[in-house]
């Protein structure tokens, strides 16, 4: 089975401060983008958020067709 792949987010969308503090799987990785220097990681962080994003708006179809 092939899965799709994901884009990189925008570098403003990490950055962005308005959920600081939530305990969710995008602010932490918002939290290792923030504190590394390493290129490579902070581009992987920037992939896994568009696939926590994508996968958060698929469980929202889900849910609906549940309910």
């Amino acid at each position: 089975m092939s899965y799709k792949t994901h884009k990189p987010i925008s570098e403003e969308k990490m950055l962005n401060p308005k959920y600081a503090g939530h305990n969710t799987i995008c602010q932490y990785l918002r939290d290792i983008y923030m504190i590394t220097d390493d290129k490579d990681i902070k581009l992987k962080c920037r992939v896994a958020m568009n696939m926590a994003k994508s996968m958060h708006e698929r469980l929202k179809k889900y849910k609906e067709g549940e309910a």
